[in-house]
C-alpha cells in the first residue's frame, strides 16, 4: 500500500502524509461489495473471496484508497462522480499503466480485467509498471 499511497495522484491528499486502517475481510463466496472505504475514520476493507485473483485485490484496493482521498464530492454522484473517475483513471494510469481504458460505470472488474493482461510468467507473478 505504501506505494500506491506515494503515487503522484495522492500527492495533495491524506494519503501521502498517512497510512489508512485497512482491514481484509474473508468471506466464503464472492460478496455483493467487495470493498469500501469510510474516509471519515481514514479507513478501508477489501475482501478476500474464493477466486478473486491478484488483479481483483489491486484493483478493489487502489478504488478505495481513490475514496479516501477525493472523499465525498460536491457534485452529481458525489461518491462516484466525474471527480472520482478522473482520479482513479489516473490512478489506474500511475499504478499499473492502464491508460486506455473509459469505464461506463464504475463497478468492480474492468480495470481487474486490464491488471491480469499484464500478467507474465509462471502463478501469479505480476508485472507493474512504474511511473516514470
Amino acid at each position: 500500500m505504501s506505494r500506491l499511497r506515494a503515487l503522484p495522484v495522492f500527492a495533495d491528499g491524506p494519503l501521502r502524509r498517512r497510512q489508512p486502517e485497512l482491514k481484509v475481510r474473508r468471506s466464503r463466496k464472492r460478496p455483493n461489495r467487495v470493498g469500501f472505504a469510510v474516509p471519515s475514520e481514514f479507513r478501508l476493507s477489501v475482501t478476500d473471496y474464493p477466486g478473486i485473483r491478484g488483479g481483483d485485490a489491486l484493483e478493489v484496493l487502489l478504488h478505495e484508497l481513490v475514496h479516501l482521498h477525493v472523499g465525498r464530492a460536491a457534485e452529481a454522484h458525489a461518491w462516484h462522480g466525474r471527480t472520482f473517475k478522473r482520479t482513479l483513471a489516473r490512478a489506474m494510469g500511475e499504478a499499473y499503466g492502464i491508460t486506455d481504458l473509459l469505464p461506463s460505470n464504475t463497478l468492480h472488474g474492468t480495470y481487474a480485467e486490464a491488471i491480469e493482461r499484464t500478467r507474465v510468467g509462471i502463478g501469479d507473478q505480476l508485472t507493474i509498471p512504474f511511473a516514470a
